[in-house]
């Protein structure tokens, strides 16, 4: 049989770790938190040539009302962006031959596992760099375009300070001389506080879940997971966000304006700052899909990576897209019923 569903937490993480574009989002105790935080059930799917296991693929399925869901990620992109299919090691250095039949493998091997589920509506989106949707285009799913911030850390930091434009440049030394400073932080109220605040609006598209999701997170992961505070020469919070330090550098979850002061630019400069000195060798600043946080996020000098997602659905599918679309989605009804962070 081409696909099994992985049972061992060990051997999971082990290909994770193995695999070059293995993040943390596809970690064991990340995806079981999501779980148990999101009502999906998790299928851990192993997709095998003969005794080789090609690669993996977390699932998050959900049966509502005659509906049923596949997702990957769970409907969560502001705290997962991306998670689908995860390569083998031996996958980025195969001749294209070799990487073609690999993925020939995979296809078929989720397209077994679809045929058993049957999803009404089904959703996958791949992290930057597995770009090769071609079986999925030649199978008829709808394909969608995505785009994400990243720096390559790999020049010296006098290179990446004279890449950062020159407007933010001088914006920055005036933070700098005002003693604004960056501290890792021990907890996450504060971070907490001023993203319950951003993400509380019924008009935001996505929802977020409560605080207890960040804290298994943090608990699970705390040589990986970090918030750090941007303070001013008085103390006072100006500013404060969440990474994700493993394989990549990413800026993940960060919280909005305080005061109404553009500290938040000080605050990704000093992240970027604290990813170069520790080493890594690439700085993600997740999501490049909203014109007015681009015009920020792009005066770093970040290259565009893009990322794909598939998906299918049948006509109950189309429905249920649509009722969520026109009726549940409306700010009135998701004020009422769904379950913001809190």
């Amino acid at each position: 049989m081409p696909v099994e569903f992985i049972a061992d937490r060990d051997a999971w993480d082990a290909f994770v770790d193995e695999s070059p574009s293995g993040l943390l989002f596809h970690k064991w105790d990340f995806l079981t938190i999501t779980k148990q935080h999101t009502g999906y059930m998790f299928l851990p799917c192993g997709i095998y040539k003969g005794e080789e296991l090609l690669a993996v693929c977390p699932l998050f399925c959900r049966r509502t009302n005659g509906v049923t869901v596949v997702l990957s990620p769970p409907p969560m992109q502001a705290v997962i962006p991306y998670l689908g299919v995860v390569m083998g090691r031996d996958y980025a250095a195969a001749k294209q031959s070799k990487k073609e039949s690999m993925l020939q493998g995979v296809a078929d091997g989720l397209e077994e596992v679809l045929r058993d589920l049957a999803p009404n509506y089904l959703s996958m989106t791949f992290v930057p760099g597995f770009h090769d949707i071609r079986r999925f285009i030649w199978d008829g799913y709808r394909t969608g375009v995505n785009y994400s911030y990243t720096i390559d850390l790999a020049p010296s930091i006098e290179t990446l300070w004279g890449n950062v434009n020159a407007k933010l440049r001088t914006s920055l030394r005036r933070f700098e001389k005002e003693g604004y400073h960056l501290e890792e932080g021990d907890g996450l109220t504060l971070f907490y506080e001023t993203v319950r605040r951003r993400f509380s609006r019924p008009d935001m598209n996505i929802p977020m879940i409560n605080r207890d999701y960040f804290e298994d997170i943090f608990r699970a992961y705390p040589d990986h997971a970090h918030v750090y505070h941007l303070y001013d020469r008085a103390g006072d919070l100006k500013g404060v966000g969440t990474t994700l330090e493993y394989r990549r550098y990413i800026l993940w979850v960060g919280g909005p304006k305080i005061d109404g002061t553009s500290a938040n630019e000080y605050l990704q400069w000093c992240l970027i700052r604290n990813a170069k000195e520790k080493g890594f060798l690439e700085f993600e600043n997740t999501g490049a899909n909203n014109p007015n946080l681009n015009v920020h996020k792009a005066k770093y000098n970040p290259d565009l990576a893009i990322f794909f997602e598939v998906s299918r659905k049948d006509g109950v599918g189309r429905i249920a897209e649509w009722a969520y679309s026109n009726i549940a989605n409306r700010p009135l009804i998701k004020k009422r019923f769904v379950p913001y962070v809190r």
